[in-house]
């Protein structure tokens, strides 16, 4: 009979037992779950700047290769006293300010253009050049591009300002 009581005590310890690290357990799990929800949120954010960055530089290369490819004319021309914009978007780059509604990628998250302004040009010390009797003034021409991106979603921007240097004839100095 001894042996009989003593279990049936024995039996509620073990449940309370029992309960108590299933509430540890619990709680454990908990913070586990909270932790790995927010290093999700924290990787999402990185992930969100590394796009709008990459954005902003790929609005600058863009930029770029369209001035490159303008005669030395045609710079000028394109950028004596206003700014050359550019959009980018998911089908090539278009001249001109973004929409709204114009986005970079096919999922539709990222906005990203470019301005690019002639910050003036100098004459070279000892620059001049004769061909064929004639002599021009050579010149570097440094322009501005400034690379913008957003993504409206998050609510992030960046903005990058690179300078390039561009050779070409001082406006006004032709070679003969």
């Amino acid at each position: 009979m001894k042996g009989l009581a003593f279990s049936r005590r024995q039996q509620g310890a073990a449940l309370v037992i029992a309960l108590l690290v299933l509430l540890m357990v619990s709680v454990l799990g908990l913070s586990a779950m909270r932790s790995s929800v927010f290093s999700a949120k924290v990787a999402t954010g990185v992930q969100s700047d590394v796009m709008t960055f990459e954005a902003a530089e790929t609005a600058i290369v863009s930029a770029y290769q369209q001035l490159v490819a303008l005669s030395n004319e045609q710079l000028y021309a394109a950028l004596d006293g206003q700014a050359a914009e550019y959009c980018m978007k998911a089908n090539g780059v278009a001249q001109g300010t973004c929409a709204s509604s114009d986005r970079m990628d096919v999922r539709g998250l990222l906005q990203a253009e470019s301005y690019s302004y002639l910050d003036g040009f100098s004459a070279i010390p000892n620059s001049q050049v004769s061909t064929t009797g004639g002599a021009g003034v050579f010149v570097d021409y440094r322009i501005n591009i400034l690379g913008d991106s957003e993504m409206v979603s998050y609510n992030i921007e960046n903005h990058h300002l690179q300078e390039t240097l561009k050779r070409g004839i001082k406006p006004g100095a032709e070679i003969e």
